[in-house]
């Protein structure tokens, strides 16, 4: 069974996230679009805040958390772990992450 992944938007725990392949006339483009769902504000697009030129900071900070290893981890380790296990990640590393704990599958 694959691990459980937990998954927080600018400190904001959100339930769901979305995935989906971008298509331009019916041909997939490579590129991935991912937005979350926070309740009682919806679903809303991810940007990457990769392309961005000017030094700010990323409007959107995703963290992702597994589950699976947290709950396995003694208390002794989590007093350890920085941030109580939440690693920050772009909406690539985050299907990235996905994918090698085999959450979701990619072609």
């Amino acid at each position: 069974m694959p691990p459980l992944f937990s998954f927080r938007l600018n400190g904001t725990i959100v339930p769901m996230i979305f995935i989906r392949r971008e298509r331009v006339n019916g041909k997939l483009t490579g590129r991935r679009h991912i937005a979350v769902w926070i309740d009682g504000v919806g679903r809303f697009p991810v940007d990457d805040d990769e392309q961005l030129r000017e030094m700010n900071f990323p409007r959107h900070v995703l963290e992702c958390r597994n589950e699976t290893e947290w709950e396995k981890s003694s208390q002794a380790e989590r007093r350890t772990i920085k941030n109580e296990g939440w690693q920050r990640v772009t909406p690539d590393e985050l299907v990235g992450a996905l994918m090698s704990a085999g959450v979701i599958k990619w072609e």
